[in-house]
């Protein structure tokens, strides 16, 4: 499929917590006269890890399912965009799903609606930490995280989507996490890079898309990919997922099943149409990375997005039970009810 270069809707807004949701209005009642239903998505700002979003606006897909769909930034925080969903200033957002679970978990009325991206999680070392250590990046993934034992490790803050996943693929190789390593959770990206840099760091641990600036800064290497799937049982938990607010999904199904549709066919184009839709990203979204870094980037992440836009028990029960705040603060929230029957794997 030929891949053109469309207009951009993408816009840059402040979420605001006044309660709009009366303003807003349903996203049927907001359909235009040729039949086209605008809806508003919150959304990060770009990076690879909303790489569906982004196919679906450069490639035009949500106009071929009726949709206008413009998506807003809020920053790096799904806070943010969960407060949007919220507050009304937001029909949808995508956000990670330790966030949304835990405003679920506080009585947050929402719904997930499916995922749009699976671990993306890479971490580098610096090159003379791994001359000290004495095995190479290829060896079997138990010596590498086993090798991590003492070293400080950057990542993102406490209770973040990516820490809370590194917390658990150390405790699986017998790892402590709060004993056993240094983590220091940093919410500037660019503060993980420079630290690495600097030496604050021995590795780094965030998004793909992020890291490989380290490895050109640094020449940092690769030592556990999420996307590549270094770890089995990690490799498809979600890190990214759509969602609403239960009134406005209930009203609005046909919308809803129209943007799932939409996401489907946009994640399809991440898996099969990646040379072709790879520098339509880089133009449109990256232009100021540096292409080495892009590159590495894009060819990093190549197995991190599902194959379909569903969020399965698995995937509940992971994340729940690496809540901090343990299971039983879940008692009032059952998959069924707070996951989009479609979207039930």
């Amino acid at each position: 499929m030929r891949i053109s270069k469309q207009s951009r809707r993408m816009t840059v807004v402040a979420v605001t917590l006044s309660f709009a949701l009366a303003a807003c209005g349903g996203a049927e009642e907001q359909a235009s006269a040729d039949g086209v239903t605008p809806l508003t998505v919150n959304v990060s700002v770009p990076t690879i890890t909303v790489a569906g979003a982004l196919a679906m606006d450069a490639q035009d897909v949500d106009a071929a399912h009726d949709l206008d769909v413009q998506f807003d930034m809020a920053g790096a925080s799904s806070t943010l965009s969960i407060e949007a969903v919220l507050s009304g200033d937001a029909d949808l957002a995508l956000a990670g799903p330790p966030s949304i679970l835990a405003a679920m978990r506080e009585g947050a009325p929402l719904t997930i609606l499916g995922s749009t991206a699976n671990n993306l999680q890479v971490l580098v070392i610096r090159q003379d930490v791994i001359d000290r250590l004495g095995i190479t990046p290829d060896a079997p993934v138990e010596e590498r995280m086993e090798a991590l034992r003492g070293l400080t490790i950057g990542t993102n803050p406490s209770g973040s989507t990516y820490q809370t996943l590194l917390r658990n693929e150390l405790g699986r190789f017998g790892l402590n996490p709060d004993e056993d390593v240094t983590l220091i959770g940093i919410q500037d990206s660019n503060a993980l890079v420079t630290g690495l840099a600097q030496g604050q760091f021995d590795a780094v641990a965030t998004s793909s898309g992020v890291v490989e600036q380290a490895i050109v800064n640094t020449d940092a290497v690769v030592w556990l990919s999420g996307p590549r799937g270094d770890v089995e049982a990690t490799a498809d938990v979600p890190v990214l997922a759509m969602v609403g607010r239960t009134d406005w999904v209930n009203e609005n199904t046909d919308s809803v099943d129209k943007f799932r549709e939409a996401m489907a066919e946009s994640l399809e184009l991440l898996r099969t149409d990646r040379d072709t839709l790879g520098p339509v990203l880089k133009d449109e979204y990256f232009s100021a990375m540096d292409q080495g870094v892009w590159d590495l980037a894009w060819s990093e992440s190549a197995g991190g997005y599902p194959e379909s836009p569903t969020f399965p028990r698995s995937s509940f029960d992971f994340w729940v039970e690496n809540d901090p705040e343990g299971i039983e603060a879940y008692d009032d929230v059952t998959y069924e009810d707070v996951t989009y029957g479609p979207a039930q794997g």
